[in-house]
């Protein structure tokens, strides 16, 4: 989606609330923490350990069934993956004693992960925005938690719709991130923001993917998140590039 439609977007849907943690409202989110740009650099490497190159959705079963219909997997104490790429949601959990080798590094990201984030920073922040960090990585407690919270603040479909239960939030991977603008916008609050806009845009261009996408709730089972973006890498993330409003498990032929 891009210029014109994005605003189109934004204006017809500014109702449209966000996924897995933060409800229309603004509330029920995780402690913040500062994401700093870095100088840019030509390009940011790969581990083969956290993704590859996964074959493209033409190549793969059509999906036939949407997140209500599938049956929900025993949690795991390693990601299941395919092709390599990570995919945590509520048919395929982890358990709480997962906690990713990373986790004790800044925001808890992947090297990766962290090396693109700066280089996106450093790009908006050329460009006369800010982004900001404000949930990187949540363990299975640190979900539990917050889901807890929720459950005493919201009705029920608000939390089905906005809160992940623990162990099926991707934030306890640490590929996965919260970001806010320069003033902590959030919920509908940051869907007509520049950098909200900038994530729809280039967050590609730097291996992101707006992991819950507008119009992808019947298949992810969340609200549009247009903040919550998933490294995936440059490659993968291209693809998306092509195919604006692709959610993950589409891509994977997990729908």
């Amino acid at each position: 989606m891009r210029g014109k439609r994005w605003v189109a977007v934004v204006c017809a849907l500014a109702s449209v609330g966000c996924a897995a943690g933060t409800p229309p409202s603004g509330g029920g989110a995780a402690p913040a923490a500062s994401g700093g740009p870095a100088a840019p650099a030509a390009s940011v490497s790969v581990s083969p350990a956290v993704t590859q190159p996964a074959v493209l959705p033409s190549t793969r079963p059509k999906p036939t069934a949407t997140w209500r219909s599938a049956l929900a997997q025993e949690p795991v104490t390693t990601p299941f993956t395919v092709d390599g790429v990570v995919l945590v949601n509520r048919v395929h959990p982890l358990a709480s004693s997962y906690v990713p080798p990373w986790a004790g590094q800044p925001n808890g990201l992947a090297p990766e992960a962290s090396a693109a984030l700066k280089l996106m920073a450093a790009d908006a922040k050329a460009r006369g925005m800010t982004l900001k960090v404000r949930s990187g990585y949540r363990s299975y407690a640190q979900q539990a938690s917050s889901y807890a919270n929720a459950r005493t603040e919201y009705d029920a479909v608000t939390l089905d719709l906005y809160f992940a239960k623990a162990g099926m939030s991707e934030h306890q991977t640490g590929l996965a991130v919260d970001l806010t603008d320069a003033a902590g916008r959030r919920g509908d609050a940051f869907l007509g923001t520049p950098e909200a806009r900038y994530l729809n845009e280039h967050a590609t261009d730097f291996g992101f993917i707006i992991r819950y996408p507008l119009n992808g709730t019947e298949i992810t089972g969340y609200a549009w998140e247009p903040w919550h973006v998933r490294y995936v890498g440059p490659e993968i993330a291209a693809h998306f590039a092509q195919h604006p409003g692709l959610t993950l498990e589409e891509y994977l032929g997990q729908a």
